[in-house]
C-alpha cells in the first residue's frame, strides 16, 4: 500500500532512513527541516499493512525538481515509480540509491535517462580530521547573505557546479557556506546542500580557475568541516575529480560508499 506520508509516520520513517543514513542524508535533513506540509517537498510510504504502528517498507521523497528514494528489497517499487510517473511536477534529477535494489530506473514507465554517474561517497570522523593549514593573504570566513552577490558571481559559470541565484541563496539561509578572499575578492567556497542534528553533506567546492593550484579549496573546505565537527555534525560528500579527491583525502575523508545520481526528463 503506497501513499503520502504524515506527521503520525515521522518516527517510521527516520528509523527506516537511518539504516543508511549517509545515502538518506537529503530525505532526512528534508525530513527535520521541511516536515510533510511543505508543497515543494513531498513524501510517500510503502507500507506492507497498514495500521496505528505500522511503519514504511520504502520512502519516496520529491524536493522540487529532484527525487530521492530509499527502501527494503520487498518494496512495492513499480508503485512507487508510479508515483513519480504521475507526478504533474516532472523531475529531472534522481538520487538513485534505493538500498534494497541495485537502481529504481528501470521501474520508472514515463522518463528516459541522460546521464548517470557514480561518484565516490567520504566521511569525516573528528579523530581522523587534518586542518589545512592558513594561507597568506587569505580570508577564510563564514559567508552571509550580504555575500550574496559575489557568491551568485562565483558559481554563475562554475561548470558542473553553476547555481542560479536562489540556489545560492538556499544554504545561505538554512544551511551554511564558507568563502575563501584573495584582496576582499570572492575566489573559492564551499557549503552543505542538506544537513540534520547530526550529519551534513558538502557540496559546492569550487575555485575560480585562475586562482586553481594555491590550496584555496582546501582550506575553505577545511574550516566548513571545522565548523561542522565542533557542532557535533559529521561531514558527508562525494566527488568526480582526482583533484577533489586528493583534497578530501588531505583533510582525512575516507571512502563509504557509491553516490549514484541520474539526470532525466520526462519522455
Amino acid at each position: 500500500m503506497i501513499r503520502a506520508l504524515g506527521p503520525a509516520d515521522y518516527d517510521g520513517t527516520v528509523r527506516l532512513l537511518s539504516m543508511s543514513p549517509a545515502l538518506n542524508l537529503y530525505m532526512l535533513g528534508n525530513l527535520e527541516k521541511h516536515g510533510f506540509g511543505a508543497d515543494f517537498c513531498e513524501f510517500w510510504g510503502d507500507f506492507e499493512e497498514e495500521g496505528a504502528n505500522a511503519a514504511p517498507r520504502a520512502v519516496l521523497n520529491r524536493y522540487m525538481n529532484g527525487w530521492s528514494v530509499y527502501g527494503l528489497p520487498d518494496a512495492d517499487w513499480r508503485g512507487l515509480a508510479a508515483v513519480m510517473d504521475d507526478h504533474p511536477e516532472a523531475g529531472t534529477r534522481l538520487q538513485d540509491n534505493p538500498g534494497g535494489i541495485g537502481s529504481f530506473l528501470p521501474f520508472l514507465r514515463r522518463y528516459a535517462v541522460d546521464q548517470v554517474t557514480e561518484e565516490e561517497l567520504m566521511a569525516l570522523r573528528t579523530e581522523d580530521f587534518r586542518p589545512a593549514s592558513t594561507l597568506p593573504n587569505c580570508e577564510v570566513r563564514r559567508a552571509t547573505l550580504a555575500d550574496l552577490d559575489a557568491l551568485a558571481a562565483l558559481y554563475a559559470e562554475a561548470e558542473h557546479m553553476t547555481r542560479t541565484r536562489a540556489a545560492v541563496e538556499r544554504p545561505l539561509r538554512h544551511t551554511r557556506v564558507w568563502a575563501a578572499l584573495t584582496g576582499g575578492e570572492m575566489r573559492a567556497a564551499a557549503l552543505t546542500n542538506a544537513e540534520t542534528s547530526g550529519l551534513a553533506m558538502i557540496g559546492g567546492v569550487y575555485t575560480l580557475p585562475a586562482w586553481r593550484g594555491q590550496g584555496l579549496s582546501q582550506v575553505v573546505c577545511s574550516a566548513l568541516c571545522a565548523e561542522l565537527l565542533g557542532e557535533g555534525v559529521q561531514p558527508f560528500l562525494y566527488w568526480d575529480t582526482p583533484a577533489a579527491g586528493a583534497v578530501y583525502r588531505k583533510l582525512g575523508f575516507h571512502r563509504v560508499g557509491v553516490w549514484r545520481s541520474a539526470w532525466i526528463r520526462r519522455a
